[in-house]
């Protein structure tokens, strides 16, 4: 197959290449596509240099780089297969930019194209030479400011000949003169002298060793976006500047080696004092070859560039100078090659028509095979990579719209319920934590340390409703005891009258004040209860939801149910008390017949007791000698075996009693003092509040567990509805409320790309 078939063809699989690595690509980078990392970049190394060689194919370019060392002889080298001593080659640094030659047809095409430096490009080149500190090319610049602004001003040129020679004085201006070629971008020579195939392109860009960024970075971009390199070689081993042509053309060409497209020219043969001096060199450079970059010894080729020109005469004056005398080149070839023949020696014994026919033949012949090779590998890398993210992710997402609307709906779902599923596992495990730390006080560590909980609030709140309403009561009786005596002397006062009517009066208001401890207690433990709730509800971001599920009806009914069973435990040990404490005096007929009915009720309350006083461990001891128990020594010991009178109950001093209605309201106020010890030390215990207590907040923890499927829902409401505190928990990819259809559609994008490529056959 000939060349041009051969671009053709490659030119549009490369096309499709690279348009099936852009779907595979964008398909990709979508995170929620989940491609493995591996096939990302085989699609992102590929790309470039696939890029380069399509543009080369499109511009029907085959390029060949020239490259080498400051002074190895490129430009020279380039004269020589030009056959015109056109390019500068003096001693010092010629070449100070790109000079790109481009193979043409016909004469009439032949021209020479010089592109100046922006503004921005030069004085970014400024930069550059200040930070590798070129001090001579910075005084070069500014010793010639005025001529490199001119060049600059002028702009882009061109110069259009028949002849090579009549563009050597502007092409040595603009790329080796030090007044201008700073200013000059790149130059660009068509001739039809290059090669006979079209579209040819040499590159002769400036050493690698030149010190400047800028040379290396060409050097590297030139290495990776070409066909073939030329590689002018003075010295026998490889210099360290040198092996970087092997690294940068390795980086930028994968797909082939780099035996597969070098050639080495051994230049400057001339310079070598004998035949086995020679032998020696091109041995050691053969086997120097071989070894790093498996190059063929028919690939490397020894001459002189400067005596091929001196030997043809095409040598020009400065040349001439750099060479010397032709006799003596002619007879040191001879003594070097063995060739006598001055025909033949000419051409043979400098090596240029040898590598150009090596040249030629690779163009002529191996260049199609390189090209397949490259594009071969590049295409079935991209393709296949490509086919295997689409199997990928195929597996997942469908590519019709709308089954990719239906699959991302359900799979968001899924996606969303194990995530749930996870979440509910650390709610109940945090409903835990806060249950036993702040309500049951259930120490989370060792430590002593204990925190002042929901129910250690609750029995605190109780003592001081117990202390505030008793306080009320005794403010309530004592405003009504004038009365009741007054209306109890008639007309003298009745001690025993007045006293049963005081106390019921006092029963009364103390049945009151029990409804009224009753009814705050609910709301103590509404208030505890709702605290738990709220913690549950922050438990499920703060839904709306949760609370009407934990607490029916309303907040009014729970308390009115809490209430009432506060009551029923309440009264039933609450009551029994104060009606053997107020009811009837101490040794009444009342009082005795109450002590009598109450029975074993009255008992319990003795093994809840947990105050000090003596008297009051066992009511139905107080009850029958009342405040006697308390300030008669005499009873005290007998009843108790205590000595002393007690001190822990104020109250009036026994002795101090005078009158009858003194002796009447010591009795009471001792039985109100009493009912009141009860109701502190006793009665809290006994009605089983605090375990009430916890029955009722773990009742609502123990509901709230019941409730998961509740909870799912509920879950699933605030994550539609987009709330910001669950979308602060959940996954990015969650968090999306739309259906994501991008990955599908690039899915069938990718598809009908693979589909297109699939037909042309290979090669």
């Amino acid at each position: 197959m000939d060349w041009k078939t051969a671009s053709s063809y490659y030119e549009a699989r490369l096309s499709d290449a690279l348009n099936v690595q852009r779907h595979a690509l964008s398909l990709a980078m979508l995170p929620q596509a989940e491609v493995p990392a591996r096939l990302k970049d085989v699609l992102l190394q590929e790309a470039e240099p696939t890029r380069r060689q399509l543009e080369r194919l499109k511009k029907c370019e085959f390029r060949i780089a020239v490259v080498g060392l400051e002074k190895a002889g490129k430009s020279t080298f380039i004269n020589a297969w030009l056959q015109c001593d056109l390019l500068p080659a003096k001693g010092g640094r010629c070449t100070f930019t790109t000079t790109q030659i481009y193979s043409v047809e016909n004469e009439s095409e032949q021209r020479l194209e010089v592109q100046a430096r922006t503004e921005e490009e030069f004085i970014n080149l400024l930069k550059e030479l200040e930070k590798v500190g070129a001090k001579e090319d910075l005084n070069t610049t500014r010793v010639n400011e005025i001529t490199l602004q001119q060049v600059r001003k002028e702009g882009n040129l061109t110069f259009p000949f028949t002849r090579l020679e009549d563009i050597r004085e502007p092409l040595k201006k603009y790329v080796a003169d030090e007044k201008y070629a700073h200013a000059v971008l790149e130059a660009r020579l068509y001739t039809n002298k290059l090669a006979q195939a079209e579209g040819i392109v040499f590159y002769d860009v400036p050493g690698l060793d030149s010190g400047l960024a800028k040379h290396v970075d060409e050097a590297q971009a030139m290495l990776s976006d070409c066909d073939a390199v030329i590689l002018v070689q003075r010295f026998t081993s490889l210099r360290e500047k040198e092996l970087e042509i092997i690294k940068f053309t390795e980086l930028g060409d994968k797909n082939v080696t780099v035996a597969d497209k070098l050639f080495v020219f051994l230049s400057r043969i001339d310079s070598l004092g004998s035949a086995e001096a020679l032998k020696t060199h091109i041995e050691e450079a053969s086997q120097d070859w071989l070894k790093r970059a498996k190059l063929p010894p028919e690939r490397i080729v020894y001459g002189s560039a400067g005596a091929y020109l001196m030997l043809n005469s095409l040598a020009g004056e400065q040349t001439k100078l750099e060479i010397g005398d032709a006799t003596h080149i002619q007879a040191r070839l001879k003594t070097l090659t063995g060739i006598t023949d001055e025909e033949t020696l000419n051409k043979n014994g400098t090596g240029i028509p040898e590598i150009k026919e090596k040249i030629f033949n690779y163009i002529n012949t191996e260049r199609v095979s390189i090209l397949k090779k490259r594009c071969e590998a590049s295409i079935n890398k991209i393709f296949s990579n490509s086919e295997e993210i689409y199997l990928t992710v195929s597996k997942k997402y469908p590519e019709n719209p709308e089954e990719a609307k239906l699959f991302e709906e359900n799979n968001r779902r899924v996606l969303f319920t194990e995530w749930w599923n996870r979440k509910w596992e650390t709610i109940k495990a945090d409903l835990q934590k806060y249950y036993e730390y702040s309500v049951v006080n259930k120490s989370l560590d060792s430590s002593n340390a204990k925190s002042f909980t929901q129910i250690e609030k609750f029995r605190e709140r109780y003592l001081q409703i117990v202390d505030n309403e008793m306080q009320k009561l005794r403010e309530e009786t004592f405003k009504k005891k004038d009365t009741i005596f007054l209306a109890n002397s008639n007309p003298e006062f009745d001690r025993m009258k007045a006293n049963f009517a005081w106390r019921d009066d006092l029963y009364g208001d103390i049945s009151k004040l029990l409804s009224a401890i009753a009814h705050q207690l609910a709301l103590e433990l509404k208030d505890e209860a709702l605290k738990l709730v709220e913690y549950m509800t922050s438990l499920l971001w703060e839904s709306n939801q949760v609370k009407p599920r934990l607490i029916e009806n309303s907040e009014e009914y729970f308390l009115a149910k809490l209430e009432n069973s506060l009551s029923v435990l309440f009264l039933r040990f609450a009551r029994p008390v104060a009606e053997a404490l107020i009811r009837g005096p101490v040794n009444s007929d009342t009082r005795n017949k109450i002590i009598k009915s109450l029975g074993v009720d009255i008992e319990i309350i003795d093994n809840y007791y947990s105050g000090e006083e003596s008297a009051f461990r066992v009511l139905k001891k107080y009850v029958k000698y009342g405040s006697d128990l308390l300030f008669n020594s005499e009873i005290r010991q007998q009843v108790l075996g205590v000595t002393g009178v007690a001190t822990q109950i104020a109250g009036y001093v026994y002795q101090d009693i005078k009158s009858p209605q003194e002796s009447v309201v010591f009795e009471v106020e001792n039985d109100i003092n009493a009912f009141e010890e009860y109701l502190r030390y006793a009665i809290f215990s006994a009605a089983g509040f605090e375990s009430y207590c916890i029955q009722e907040l773990k009742g609502l923890v123990d509901s709230f567990r019941d409730k998961e499927g509740t909870w799912t829902g509920v879950a699933l409401n605030e994550w539609l509805q987009g709330n910001p505190l669950l979308f602060a928990e959940i996954p990015n990819n969650l968090k999306s409320q739309e259906s994501n259809l991008e990955v599908s559609e690039r899915l069938r994008q990718l598809s009908i790309a693979l589909k297109r490529s699939r037909s042309p056959e290979v090669l």
